[in-house]
């Protein structure tokens, strides 16, 4: 018995290279991984001989191409070397989503099973939220290739098994009446070494977002929120700007309580300075700095939607996305009450501390051996269940 994994992104990279990297090595330490297929990597402890790099030009050097156009283009050249790699020994094949739809058909005519990774919300419930909130804004923009979508959809009915990180991403397939029987929980994890709590709160209230300054993440909702707090303290922002709200951010660009930070490589450090974490994402899977912030000490502020493990009123505060009157209340009341915001990041610490990469990894070899052996997804459910945090 033995598997393939495939991601079409740079393994023990950044993001979902990170994530994969944590899943593969899992089903590495059980002796289950045969074949992973990758855009390349960085050093691991997997055996160089099970991986295959797949070449593709880096995105700076297709920056004529919006971001659509070059992942269709990349997903599409993944997908034909991934099914050329395909052997018959093995027996269970995980993709991610939308990424290899071909080797996905192939691997399921020749009878192995199948898991697709889906690492956000069912992608007709995100193209949903996504296209409501730009046009609230005014913005024309559509985020999902009709051909991207129908891939998705194709996957899932394909897959012998859903992988999903939180249950907000869990929850949005059941909103669309889909097989609950083939769809688990599987969340993320965090490299405690590296994100280690401060020893004692900064001085001054600060309140730090991480990502992607755009719509999906809420971050126009933040800035009216920290309008209406009008805290004695900084809003730092670590992240690039999405192009299409440019000109929705230049009324706060010059602001001396916001600080625009970029991208930057010292999150960690970063968070370690800050009072309070707040993510008031639209649509997510599980996103990861929320499990960094926690690490680092911090208490959240998050939605439902951004997939964090973090629990309201004990490890932060779960308000609703685009509520910047709740938003503003939460950020009020945590700058207000020192004390209740340190105790709440010394949860989020202690919470966190129970969510380690091996522990992912941990749980998705487990999902291979028992669909491998020829368990449903809601026996494998329950078994992550019972492999994973409460």
């Amino acid at each position: 018995m033995s598997s393939f994994y495939a991601i079409a992104s740079r393994l023990a990279g950044p993001g979902i290279g990170t994530t994969a990297f944590h899943a593969a090595h899992g089903i590495w330490r059980a002796g289950l991984l045969d074949r992973l297929v990758t855009l390349g990597h960085e050093p691991t402890p997997i055996s160089e001989q099970v991986i295959s790099d797949v070449w593709f030009p880096p995105r700076g050097a297709l920056s004529f191409l919006d971001d659509k156009k070059f992942y269709w283009l990349k997903n599409r050249r993944f997908d034909r070397v991934c099914r050329r790699q395909l052997r018959p020994e093995h027996r269970v094949v995980h993709l991610w989503n939308s990424q290899a739809t071909q080797s996905a058909r192939a691997a399921k005519k020749t009878g192995r099973k199948l898991i697709i990774d889906r690492a956000s919300t069912h992608i007709r419930i995100q193209t949903s939220i996504l296209t409501e909130a730009y046009a609230r804004y005014g913005i024309d923009y559509h985020p999902t290739y009709q051909e991207t979508m129908d891939r998705c959809l194709e996957e899932y009915e394909l897959a012998d098994l859903v992988l999903t990180p939180s249950p907000a991403s869990y929850r949005s397939f059941t909103q669309t009446g889909f097989n609950m029987s083939k769809v688990a929980l599987c969340p993320f994890g965090v490299t405690l070494e590296r994100f280690m709590p401060r020893q004692t709160p900064p001085d001054d209230f600060r309140a730090i977002f991480v990502g992607q300054l755009g719509v999906r993440k809420g971050v126009l909702t933040l800035l009216e929120a920290w309008d209406k707090a009008k805290l004695p303290g900084e809003l730092w922002l670590a992240g690039g700007a999405e192009p299409v709200i440019g000109d929705h951010l230049k009324p706060w660009r010059d602001r001396a309580d916001i600080r625009w930070l970029g991208f930057r490589g010292d999150i960690a450090d970063l968070m370690r300075q800050s009072s309070v974490f707040v993510f008031p994402s639209l649509e997510e899977g599980s996103a990861l700095v929320t499990y960094e912030a926690m690490a680092c000490g911090l208490p959240l502020i998050v939605t439902a939607e951004a997939g964090s493990v973090a629990r309201d009123g004990l490890d932060g505060v779960i308000v609703k996305p685009q509520d910047p009157e709740a938003l503003a209340a939460a950020l009020t009341e945590l700058a207000q009450d020192k004390n209740r915001a340190w105790d709440m990041g010394l949860a989020a610490r202690r919470r966190i501390e129970s969510f380690p990469w091996t522990g992912y990894g941990d749980r998705v070899a487990l999902a291979h051996r028992m669909l491998a052996e020829g368990a449903d997804g809601r026996a494998i459910d329950q078994a992550l269940m019972n492999n994973r945090p409460n």
